[in-house]
Formats: C-alpha cells, sequence, structure tokens
C-alpha cells in the first residue's frame, strides 16, 4: 500500500496537468486501477482488528473494528482519497475534462495513511527512528515539489476554462515563455524550476499582477514555503540530536570537567590523565548508566551482568566447577574498576584483600626484585591467592601497561557467597594454594 499510496501521489497530480489534452487509454487505466486497489484497502481496514493501547489487547469484533476505523481513524479521509472521480463524468458531464482532472486530486487525502503505513513498517520491522524520519522527511520533500510543479500549470489552465482546455491567458507565465506548445518533459521541468523558487522565496522567473489564480497560487506556496523550512530544520536537528544525543552529554560534561581543573588549577599531567581515564571509561559517549539499570527488572540486570563478566569468570581455573546459580552470584559482585598506563594496581609483598579480571588492556607482572616475568591480556587474571589465604602477601607486583578495565572480586564478598558450598570451598583452597607454591619456586629462580 506505501507503494500503490505513493505511485497514486505521483501519477495523479501529472496527469491532471501535463496529460489534460490527451484521452489516454493507458494513463487512465492505470489511475483508475491504483484508485481500485485503495478502494480495497479501505473494505480490508474495515475487517482487520486492531491493538487497544489502553486494554493491551487485541480486537478482533466486526463493530468495534468499524467504529475504531470510523470514528477514531482515517476512514472518511481514505474514502475520500480513494474515491475514483472519473465515474460522475463519464455520460452526463463528459465534456468538463477540466473539473474532472481537478476533482481528481482529492486523492492528497490519502497522505494520511501513507504515513500510518510507513509507521507501521517501521515499527514491523524495528527500523532506527533517525532512519525512518530522515527516509520520510525525503518523501515529503518529494513529493511537495512535485504537486507544486503539477498546480503551476494547472492552475493557469482552471483559470481559464471549465471545459475542455484552453490556452492560458497572454498574461500567464506559460504563454510569456511560450511553453504550451514544447513537450511535456519541458513543461514539467519549467513547472519545477519555478516551484522550486516559490517554494524557496527566490527570485520568480515571471509575474503578472492581473493573472488572479497565479497570483494567489504564489501567495500561498511562499507563505507555506516560509514556514515548511523552519519546520525541517526542526525535525533535521532533532534527527542529529537524538542520533548523537550520547555524544553531546560527552562533550558537555568533558567541558564542565575541563572548566572544574581549571578552576581547581590542577597541574597539566593529572588533567591530562583526568581526560584519558574520562574518553576510556565513556568511549566518547556519556550515558546515564545508573539511571538506566535502575529502571530495569532484577532479571534484566543479571542478564547484563552475566553477559559482560561471565566469560572471564570461566577463564579461571577454580572456578570451573562451580554451579551455574553460583557463578552467577558471584559475577554480581565484581566491581568495574579502571587503571590508567603505569598505575600501580597490586604492589609484591602487600597484604590482599582481592583479585582481578582483566576486561580490557595489558598489565605486567614483576617480581619481588623488580624484573620484569610476564604479560598478562583480556580475558587473563591474577590476586587469585587473597581470595582462599588471608594471611598472606602478595608474591608480584601488577603494573598497567596501557589504560586497563578490570573487575574486582573482593575476599569478604566470595568468602560469604561461597560459604554455603564447603566441599567447593576446599577445592578452590587446594588450587589456589598449588598454584601459590608454583608462584614462590618462580620467585626464588
Amino acid at each position: 500500500m506505501i507503494f500503490v499510496i505513493t505511485s497514486v501521489l505521483l501519477l495523479v497530480p501529472y496527469q491532471a496537468a501535463f496529460e489534460m489534452e490527451k484521452k489516454s487509454s493507458i494513463w487512465n487505466f492505470g489511475k483508475n486501477f491504483l484508485l481500485f486497489i485503495c478502494c480495497g484497502d479501505v473494505v480490508v481496514n474495515l475487517r482487520t482488528g486492531y491493538f487497544n493501547k489502553e486494554t493491551h489487547s487485541t480486537v478482533l469484533e466486526q463493530k468495534k473494528i468499524i467504529n475504531h476505523y470510523v470514528k477514531h481513524s482515517t476512514f472518511f479521509l481514505d474514502f475520500l482519497g480513494s474515491f475514483p472521480t472519473d465515474f460522475f463524468y463519464l455520460t452526463r458531464w463528459a465534456d468538463l475534462t477540466v473539473t474532472r482532472k481537478t476533482t481528481s486530486l482529492i486523492c492528497i487525502f490519502r497522505v494520511f495513511s501513507l504515513s500510518s503505513y510507513v509507521d507501521k513498517l517501521a515499527f514491523a520491522y524495528d527500523i532506527p527512528l533517525a532512519l525512518q524520519e530522515f527516509c520520510l522527511i525525503l518523501l515529503w520533500m518529494i513529493l511537495l515539489l512535485h504537486w507544486q510543479s503539477c498546480l503551476h500549470w494547472l492552475i493557469p489552465i482552471v483559470s481559464t476554462s471549465i471545459r475542455q482546455p484552453e490556452r492560458p491567458s497572454n498574461t500567464s507565465w506559460i504563454e510569456v515563455n511560450k511553453l504550451w506548445e514544447v513537450h511535456r518533459a519541458q513543461q514539467y521541468l519549467a513547472s519545477s524550476l519555478r516551484a522550486i523558487s516559490t517554494f524557496m522565496m527566490a527570485d520568480l522567473l515571471y509575474t503578472h499582477y492581473q493573472n488572479v489564480g497565479d497570483i494567489y497560487l504564489i501567495i500561498f506556496l511562499q507563505l507555506f514555503g516560509i514556514v515548511a523550512p523552519w519546520f525541517l530544520i526542526t525535525r533535521v536537528m532533532q534527527f542529529f540530536k537524538g542520533h548523537n544525543s550520547s555524544r553531546l552529554r560527552y562533550q558537555g560534561t568533558v567541558a564542565q570537567l575541563r572548566q572544574y581543573m581549571r578552576h581547581k588549577q590542577l597541574p597539566y599531567p593529572s588533567q591530562r590523565r583526568i581526560i584519558q581515564y574520562y574518553e576510556f571509561r565513556f568511549q566518547h559517549r556519556f550515558f546515564r548508566e545508573t539511571e538506566i539499570i535502575n529502571t530495569l527488572s532484577i532479571q534484566m540486570r543479571h542478564e547484563i551482568r552475566m553477559h559482560s563478566c561471565r566469560k572471564l569468570v570461566e577463564n579461571v581455573s577454580f572456578f570451573n566447577n562451580l554451579p551455574l546459580s553460583l557463578l552467577g552470584r558471584i559475577v554480581a559482585l565484581l566491581k568495574s574498576e579502571i587503571f590508567l598506563t603505569n598505575d600501580v594496581i597490586m604492589r609484591a609483598n602487600q597484604p590482599g584483600d582481592c583479585m582481578y579480571f582483566i576486561a580490557t588492556g595489558t598489565v605486567a607482572i614483576y617480581t619481588n626484585s623488580g624484573k620484569e616475568v610476564c604479560h598478562l591480556e583480556d580475558g587473563a587474571y591474577f590476586g587469585e591467592i587473597a581470595l582462599v589465604m588471608p594471611n598472606e602477601l602478595r608474591v608480584a607486583s601488577v603494573v598497567a601497561v596501557e589504560v586497563c578495565e578490570l573487575y574486582r572480586l573482593s575476599r569478604g564478598d566470595f568468602a560469604r557467597t561461597i560459604h554455603p558450598y564447603p566441599m567447593l570451598w576446599e577445592t578452590i583452597k587446594n588450587i589456589a594454594i598449588e598454584r601459590h607454591e608454583k608462584t614462590m619456586i618462580l620467585n626464588d629462580r
């Protein structure tokens, strides 16, 4: 129906304006066939159920469907826009060619159902709102300029005769530019040029002040041209603002941050590190993450946490045999932390109370003597000894090689979660002690 209605809105005004003199059966058949499909669409809508937003149910009762379509929807507009007006002029008024062609322009009322069908299509296929707005603006602009072009040619003819088409008056822009006998393509091109110049309130190619019909049309279209650009500008601004809302929020937040740092007179290296932290933390997009999370259900929050952290926890060898429910509770306890380049995450010979999982970034491991042992990257973990050996000191230092996002699991949270599973606790403890002994041997070497 989107294709059919768009074809009607393009075909009918063109035929009314530029094909008025020709009695082409192909044009008439094509127009009335499309209008017949539109009439069928009205009948289908009278028998199609609708979704009641108040009761959140689908209504399928015939009387309610008809009542809703007639009183609360676009029935009358659809009926007028789909009516084959040519049937009125088959016998008695057969010679009123100009009137018949002009009357067919009531198909413009179909534009409301076209907008409704586009919205339904976008909803059904989950088309992004920004793309939908862009396509709608483009469609309305094409239809608007097309109709204006056709009206610029039609009005001078209508003002001359209501029966058979006659040459416009000598004061008409058509006669002045000697366009009456040229090819239709040139006529349409000249009308389009005039429509654009009128709509954009540019210098008119020609206007005679005695041609009343032409003057009224120009006044109307120029008034419309004053309002339409502001409407389009507003929609375009909303489009870009909506599409880039998170980026704009981030830029505003960073601007406030810079003013705050200047107010506090922080040294440039500190300012640079703070900006670097914000860039990594928000990735040039700012979301009200806390508000978004709080509006979700507990189940949805759990799904997001599991998606973000489950792979990290599953990489830890002594978590491999944990029940899924317990694994989910451990994931819920993880806290995100960001470390900048050269930040010391852990120090050797210091007491530890947590372990870390690397989400993104690279860290370097150093022995007590300062010797670099290895690098750990995404998906790795370290510090697990602190979870099961509270009195043991850290055996290595860990330094961020680049900006890193880590997930922190504290010993207290882990102990409370694993406490109901004593056998699992013993298994995890034995694995951790074995790893600790291997690390101590490596340090001695």
